[in-house]
């Protein structure tokens, strides 16, 4: 429980170095922050510091795919699934499909998935809650 507050408490303190300009597309971010940059079309970066103390680790794919994935890489919103994905630094939700699962892992695939991506496997739901907080109109609103 404690480790649930202090990624709460952390993410809170991260994503205050966030500013959201006029267009909402882009966004300017302060140095030392966890969140390097952020953008809605591509997603957010990472710092090293924030991946290696939050555990966020990832694998490379390999082939086109179906892949064999842990199962807690998995991210359910709703009635969607999807998988965090690396590209170029960039950490976006890629929507996938379920086609097999084992106790430990899944098969999926997925049209926007392929060969050499790297797909999350450890600190999916720090990635999660990253992705929720920037994409979320009412972080500046809060008055906690």
């Amino acid at each position: 429980m404690k480790n649930l507050a202090w990624i709460l408490i952390s993410l809170t303190l991260f994503t205050q170095n966030v500013q959201a300009s006029d267009t909402g597309t882009t966004v300017e971010i302060k140095k030392g922050g966890a969140i390097t940059a952020f953008s809605e079309e591509d997603g957010f970066k990472l710092s090293k510091k924030a991946s290696t103390n939050l555990g966020v680790s990832f694998t490379t794919l390999k082939g086109k795919g179906p892949w064999v994935i842990p199962k807690v890489s998995l991210v359910r919103i709703k009635h969607s699934t999807g998988v965090y994905r690396k590209w170029d630094g960039w950490i976006t939700m890629v929507l996938v499909k379920v086609l097999s699962k084992t106790k430990e892992t899944v098969t999926i695939k997925s049209i926007d998935l392929q060969d050499q991506d790297e797909i999350a496997i450890t600190g999916v739901n720090f990635l999660r809650m990253t992705d929720a907080d920037l994409n979320s109109d009412t972080v500046d609103a809060c008055s906690h």
